[in-house]
């Protein structure tokens, strides 16, 4: 005798709440627990040496360490984190305009979709030496790079949501004579928020990932500098702290846009 679940195909049927009792989230922290346990263990078990991986407890010590050196907050953590909100948010809006002049004009479109599937395939950090000789070895450079990688995500994310837009809606729009600012404010916007929020979601790891390998090659100070110098320097504890930092500001930037995610996308209520 089938089951109910056998009668209906599995492209239709809800996503389970609940696996063996828990929600996604618990399951979440379950995995975290457990590669932070057989890393821990690992590490204090011999068979590795401290100059490739020292224990969990220790990255988190030296972390909590380094927060107590002004100097490294300042010059290092907040520098780094503040360029990847202004690399993010400069991506956001010239993403989400560029994307919705490409859906407003079909000559727009012809004309820039090109770019956009090149950007794909082209190695922005080849780019770097370019930005060095033009902008030198500041901020600027760092931001740009960051920018281009991660807005062409968001652009490809809210072209798909501007061009999924029934065509009743726009008729709709023109025949209660509304204004073009407000079709985008209470049509198209609203239509397309739940791709654009996700493209926001990847282009901020874009922007993240971009920074901090920038930093890498074109700064001195910042947080990815931080990490280049211990690697260079054999110092494992600072390396692994670094990388503790940039793993909880990466989880709790995504844990946020996710929150946003939910509560805005009207497809998930």
């Amino acid at each position: 005798m089938k089951t109910r679940s056998s009668i209906v195909p599995s492209y239709v049927r809800p996503t389970p709440q609940r696996v063996a009792g828990l929600p996604s989230a618990a399951w979440t922290l379950v995995l975290v627990a457990a590669a932070v346990v057989a890393i821990e263990w690992y590490a204090r078990s011999g068979a590795v040496s401290r100059l490739d991986l020292i224990p969990v407890s220790e990255m988190v010590s030296r972390a909590v360490e380094m927060l107590k050196d002004p100097g490294f907050v300042v010059d290092a953590l907040l520098r780094s984190v503040l360029l990847i909100c202004l690399s993010f948010a400069v991506s956001a809006v010239a993403g989400v305009a560029v994307a919705y002049a490409m859906a407003r004009s079909r000559w727009v479109h012809r004309a820039v979709k090109p770019y956009v599937n090149v950007f794909y395939a082209l190695p922005i950090f080849a780019l770097y030496p370019v930005m060095v000789v033009m902008f030198g070895t500041g901020v600027v450079p760092i931001v740009l790079l960051a920018t281009l990688f991660s807005v062409v995500i968001v652009v490809s994310n809210a072209l798909v949501g501007f061009e999924s837009v029934p065509p009743i809606a726009t008729k709709l729009a023109r025949s209660l004579e509304m204004t073009r600012r407000q079709r985008l404010r209470k049509i198209m916007l609203p239509a397309a928020l739940p791709d654009i929020l996700v493209g926001l979601k990847l282009g901020l790891a874009y922007a993240i990932i971009a920074v901090l390998a920038a930093e890498f090659i074109l700064a001195t100070t910042g947080l990815g500098q931080v990490v280049n110098r211990a690697y260079n320097n054999f110092n494992t504890v600072d390396m692994y702290a670094g990388i503790v930092f940039v793993s909880v500001f990466a989880l709790l930037a995504n844990l946020a846009l996710g929150a946003a995610l939910r509560t805005f996308d009207w497809r998930r209520r």
